[in-house]
């Protein structure tokens, strides 16, 4: 399902009843029970340094800010979150962890103190539109962070040209797969280019004899599946989710419409794809070992 077709499903959904009649979502309704749904609309107030939404909780629900500023923090390894993008009055946030299933791929903090909106997923969709919340707004929002978030993490879509960026932010979809997943299998054709947003991935070889050998992991940033699409080949590896991952799936359709048309990008991915032929060939030429181990 394509990011436009999720769009139109939660916002053509059919409203949850109101708590209370009149809709006032300026009152704080009484808080749900054991069980119940949470309310559909909800002021938050923060001070200065409240988290708001935790970096890889689940998300079921997106937000509105009334007043104040928030900051979108990133972590990395080893290292304190980095606010990597500050939101003010009139925009909106965690609408891709609500659409996507996905668990949250940032933190959000109160820079100030501020009043905020949640808007829950059992909430009338109808009425998100008097707070700004529209299905076009949020498509656009949905697009440009994805895109902002491909970019960060993988120097070839950085290089891109803004239109050839705003055309594959309308084709990639968003999906998210649980820990275990096989998502490419040596010997089987491949579907789809996929950029690992969030998570790793194990890479493996399995030889004849049914033993395996580990490629170095994928993480965050990295592109693949590119090799079945360009060479009409079968895949090469088998490719499998370590962690719960965050992905952005091209289609083979899609691909061939926007890749393939693009002399540099084609390129580039050409090159990343014989490489790995090459490192195949090495791995195959050595002995067995259990995956995850070469390259951890």
């Amino acid at each position: 399902m394509s990011l436009l077709e999720r769009l139109r499903s939660l916002f053509s959904a059919t409203p949850a009843p109101s708590p209370a009649e009149g809709g006032d979502a300026s009152a704080q309704p009484a808080a749900p029970g054991a069980g119940e749904p949470p309310p559909p609309v909800l002021t938050r107030f923060l001070q200065a340094g409240e988290v708001v939404v935790k970096e890889g909780d689940p998300g079921t629900s997106m937000f509105v800010v009334l007043e104040g500023r928030v900051g979108v923090a990133r972590e990395s390894e080893g290292r304190e979150p980095v606010v990597m993008e500050q939101l003010g009055a009139g925009e909106f946030f965690g609408e891709l962890a609500l659409l996507t299933g996905s668990p949250r791929t940032a933190s959000i903090v109160a820079l100030e103190d501020a009043v905020i909106l949640e808007l829950s997923q059992t909430g009338d969709r109808a009425a998100w539109a008097d707070y700004g919340v529209a299905g076009d707004k949020v498509e656009q929002a949905a697009r440009a962070r994805l895109m902002a978030d491909a970019m960060r993490s993988n120097p070839l879509l950085a290089s891109l040209s803004p239109e050839l960026q705003a055309e594959l932010g309308r084709s990639f979809v968003p999906v998210t797969v649980p820990a275990g997943e096989t998502l490419l299998t040596r010997g089987k054709p491949g579907d789809a280019l996929y950029l690992l947003l969030r998570g790793q991935c194990e890479v493996f070889h399995t030889h004849d004899d049914g033993t395996q050998t580990a490629y170095p992991r994928l993480e965050e940033g990295a592109l693949f599946g590119e090799i079945s699409l360009l060479r009409s080949r079968l895949a090469t590896a088998t490719v499998r989710t370590l962690t719960s991952c965050t992905l952005l799936k091209l289609e083979r359709e899609v691909f061939e419409k926007t890749i393939m048309t693009q002399p540099n990008l084609r390129g580039a991915l050409v090159r990343l794809g014989l490489q790995r032929l090459k490192q195949t060939v090495q791995v195959m030429a050595e002995p067995s070992s259990p995956p995850g181990r070469k390259g951890a």
